[in-house]
């Protein structure tokens, strides 16, 4: 896949691992490239709910006694770079309604899950990381038009990265770049989201997608 316009992810972890008998305190500056897609010609609203604005991961186990990775703000720069490459414009909305004529749908993205595996735990030679986003599309009156889900998977080998810090945060690095590139390629797959693109734009200009 074509990249295009690398941006700065501000990532910040904070892992506590008990195995280590140790807290974590992490802030990682990711470079993700944007997916190269066809732009098309709509109005989208987003509206990022709690849900997605407050996730946290969190664990405690008796393995992982006090597990917390942050990466709020990351999710939303993601999101705000790979829509306007996908849409005309792009607009910040407060909920799933818009009295805006204008704007043909709005998006709602949510965080359902977020897993992480070290290579003792798996007893594999990777840190590995597991990132599942759910999507929604409305029309403006807030009648759901599509919804599907997005999963993005990261992992690298435990020989690049010596120690835990570095391991994880490349694997999430790597999920939050594989969800971008789905972001753009399943889209136009999702259920229902064809049949509404062939009301909104002129589809013998963009026969690739409806």
């Amino acid at each position: 896949m074509v990249m295009k316009n690398k941006y700065i992810i501000s990532l910040f972890l904070i892992v506590s691992i008990s195995g280590c008998g140790k807290s974590l305190n992490l802030q990682v500056d990711t470079a993700v490239p944007t997916p190269l897609a066809s732009q098309l010609p709509l109005i989208v609203g987003v509206y990022y709910n709690d849900n997605f604005k407050n996730f946290i991961f969190k664990e405690s186990t008796d393995s992982r006694e006090d597990w917390t990775i942050d990466n709020r703000s990351s999710r939303i720069l993601l999101f705000n770079d790979i829509l306007p490459s996908m849409f005309k414009t792009v607009n910040p909305v407060n909920n799933i309604t818009s009295s805006d004529s204008m704007i043909d749908g709005i998006l709602e993205p949510e965080v359902i899950e977020m897993q992480v595996a070290l290579p003792e735990e798996t007893h594999s030679d990777m840190f590995e990381a597991w990132i599942k986003y759910g999507i929604k599309l409305y029309n403006p009156s807030g009648t759901i038009i599509s919804e599907w889900q997005i999963t993005g998977y990261g992992k690298t080998h435990k020989e690049m990265f010596k120690n835990k810090e570095r391991g994880l945060t490349t694997a999430i690095n790597m999920a939050l770049r594989d969800i971008g590139a789905k972001m753009v390629l399943d889209f136009p797959r999702a259920p229902g989201i064809k049949n509404w693109l062939s009301t909104k734009i002129d589809c013998a200009q963009f026969s690739n997608i409806c």
